[in-house]
């Protein structure tokens, strides 16, 4: 801990990613988001980078699992014809799409089978999924109420995209006063331009690790814990 303004502050990244009072995060890790077959992918996004985010998120959950790291899966799940996106957002998307023919319409849909989690990172029984309508996770949702209701302090996040979904997360995790730990080898995005600009601002404003770093942490708290 460090002391600032009379406060005692979590400073290690063993403070930070503490078992005890941390969740695992995993953002928009859907089919559509990671596959081909979806709005993203149809659209001609490269998809490059999916597969191996998609394994290091697997990993990043068995390891939450396996050290009683409390997950919470979010997705992005938008109503039938537009029902949830006011003129101004789909504007936003358009511009997100830089010039990419993308089928808003289609982008992630309720019911559409490309709207359900990978199988990488398929929640199991007992794990909160919570559903967003915006980037940010914390928007229009109760993430931040079931945290807090967990006892949780920190947040470990992991999943899609960079610059877009994590980012946004990211951002509004520490405006909701939780310490927050990018994981930074288990995001992706659909531009490595963006991915790269994206990691540069938040390595420069926030807590960042690698999944290897977040998994020694946690498996060494369970040993000493079991000893």
């Amino acid at each position: 801990m460090i002391e600032i303004c009379g406060k005692q502050v979590r400073d290690t990244l063993q403070e930070l990613l503490d078992p005890a009072t941390t969740a695992l995060v995993v953002i928009d890790m859907q089919e559509g988001a990671v596959y081909a077959g979806g709005a993203i992918g149809d659209s001609g996004h490269d998809l490059s980078m999916m597969p191996a985010v998609a394994k290091r998120c697997g990993r990043a959950i068995e390891s939450a699992r396996k050290n009683g790291v409390p997950i919470f899966h979010i997705r992005v799940e938008n109503l039938p014809d537009g029902a949830s996106s006011p003129a101004a957002w789909l504007r936003a998307l358009y511009t997100a799409a830089n010039g990419r023919p993308i089928d808003l319409g289609r982008l992630s849909l309720r019911g559409d089978p490309a709207t359900e989690f990978c199988a990488a990172c398929m929640p199991e029984d007992g794990e909160v999924i919570i559903t967003k309508r915006r980037p940010s996770a914390f928007v229009g949702t109760e993430l931040a109420l079931l945290l807090r209701s967990q006892g949780i302090e920190s947040v470990a996040l992991v999943g899609v995209s960079t610059g877009g979904c994590v980012e946004a997360t990211l951002r509004d995790a520490v405006h909701n006063d939780f310490y927050a730990v990018l994981i930074e080898d288990a995001v992706g995005a659909y531009d490595t331009v963006v991915h790269d600009a994206a990691l540069t601002v938040m390595r420069a404003r926030h807590d960042v690790c690698t999944l290897d770093q977040a998994i020694e942490v946690w498996d060494s708290a369970s040993a000493s814990a079991g000893s």
